[in-house]
């Protein structure tokens, strides 16, 4: 009996915690059936810790009707559903497409339009293309609406588009602060602050806002602006504001981020999941994370699970920094499962098909995997022809600038030329303090560094627990 609630089952548990808050807030049934089913898929959706089984009793039409209710609801709201119509649209009438039924919709949907909404900006500009269509076929009644439609959101439309090009502005200022380190960008703060607040204002500024606020707080480490910044977007989100699965996927993304560098695994694990509920352009980066924070909490099973089953995106994606990440934590995932014949061999492929890329884009995050496996296997002669071939010591060197930085490669090589004699136990004591002079570490850069100092003690003792001291 319960197979036959099998999809909706199913169906339930893809709804997001933003969602089913929304959904809350928008229920009207009278039926207690009904009521009794919207409520439980609410509170499975929004439940970290078990899921109840729907009652096989009630009628499935029911469970059908509460389907489609959802899939209206969300529907209604979502973001991208509207921009997709408005693209739409503008083709048909560029292309003379239209049919009088899209138009009969697009122009009741501009006579009912009261607020300012996520898409304003391309609803402005299609209504103006959609304008010049009407008077050319002297369509004199309806060419009135959409006039009216844009003298009313004139100054609206303007405001929208100024804030748009300062936004632009604001985004080439703070990647450069991330990129190249080279300039103060808390004179920003305020006014982003103000845009993101500002609910009279379109969605798309509001939320790209937000995406700034996230990225500065991140640069700075503002880590309590940061949480308290996502708390004020849970808010709006539930609320249906700026929704969208692709948005969301987005936020749960940063979370994971935002709780994994306050060392709150659990939570990054719980956000890391929602994260890859949906599939998009982004999914290959939010396995990564989630396969990151599974590695850190010590599930290394579920890990591998969870690669295994994004192995095809891995293979046909052409996203190289993802790519290289995702086969960086998958020859982590082997060695963490004693397979370390399948993790070198991984490790050795991947370098000989896209050295090129490898050394492009994320040249640490490769080599610190292999690393660990050869030094697992105590292949030290190996370390030492990777980093001559690569010029692995003149890339620490730079690396060493970053504000992440863990000397994992630079100690590997070190213990490497010791183990191979090529310099003696005081030497190797001075090179492996020598990475640490100068950068102060944060809680979370100590603590990878003791997890790197464990393992590589593994294989000389000694000198690793005189640097443990020294940190």
């Amino acid at each position: 009996m319960k197979r036959k609630l099998k999809k909706f089952t199913e169906f339930s548990q893809t709804i997001l915690p933003h969602e089913a808050n929304y959904l809350q807030s928008v229920v009207q049934f009278t039926d207690g059936e009904k009521l009794q089913i919207i409520n439980l898929l609410i509170s499975n959706a929004l439940s970290k810790l078990e899921f109840k089984d729907f009652d096989t009793k009630i009628n499935k039409r029911k469970y059908s009707y509460i389907k489609d209710w959802v899939e209206k609801k969300l529907a209604s709201i979502d973001v991208d559903a509207t921009i997709d119509w408005l693209i739409s649209l503008k083709k048909k009438i560029l292309t003379d497409a239209i049919s009088s039924t899209e138009e009969l919709e697009f122009l009741q949907y501009i006579i009912h339009y009261k607020t300012v909404e996520y898409n304003f900006q391309s609803l402005y500009d299609l209504a103006k293309e959609y304008k010049s269509y009407l008077l050319v076929r002297m369509r004199y009644k309806d060419h009135e609406v959409i006039a009216d439609f844009l003298t009313h959101y004139e100054s609206t439309y303007q405001n929208a588009i100024d804030i748009h090009e300062k936004l632009y502005a604001a985004t080439t200022e703070i990647t450069n602060q991330y990129t190249l380190n080279n300039n103060d960008t808390k004179h920003l703060e305020s006014w982003l602050f103000e845009v993101f607040n500002n609910q009279a204002l379109d969605g798309k500024n509001r939320y790209q806002a937000f995406v700034l606020l996230a990225f500065m707080y991140t640069n700075y480490n503002e880590n309590n602006k940061l949480k308290a910044l996502f708390d004020k977007i849970d808010v709006y989100f539930s609320k249906g504001e700026m929704y969208s699965r692709r948005l969301l996927s987005n936020y749960y993304a940063s979370r994971v981020l935002l709780h994994s560098k306050q060392n709150e695994f659990d939570e990054a694990e719980y956000y890391g999941y929602l994260s890859i509920r949906q599939n998009n352009n982004d999914t290959l980066m939010y396995v990564n994370n989630l396969a990151a924070i599974l590695l850190r909490n010590n599930k290394a099973k579920q890990a591998f699970n969870l690669l295994d089953k994004y192995k095809d995106l891995y293979r046909d994606v052409h996203n190289y920094h993802q790519k290289i990440g995702f086969c960086s934590y998958l020859i982590r995932v082997y060695s963490e499962l004693d397979k370390m014949d399948l993790a070198e061999a991984t490790a050795k492929t991947f370098l000989k098909k896209y050295k090129n890329e490898v050394l492009q884009h994320r040249w640490h995050h490769f080599f610190t995997s292999y690393i660990n496996i050869l030094i697992s296997r105590e292949k030290y002669d190996d370390i030492l022809k990777l980093s001559s071939k690569f010029k692995l010591i003149e890339r620490e060197k730079e690396h060493q600038k970053k504000n992440n930085y863990v000397p994992n490669i630079s100690w590997s090589i070190s213990l490497s030329r010791y183990m191979e004699g090529k310099i003696n136990s005081d030497k190797l004591l001075e090179e492996i303090k020598q990475p640490l002079e100068l950068i102060e570490p944060t809680l979370n850069q100590k603590q990878l560094m003791f997890k790197v100092i464990d393992k590589l003690s593994n294989n000389l003792p000694e000198a690793f627990l005189k640097l443990k001291s020294h940190i």
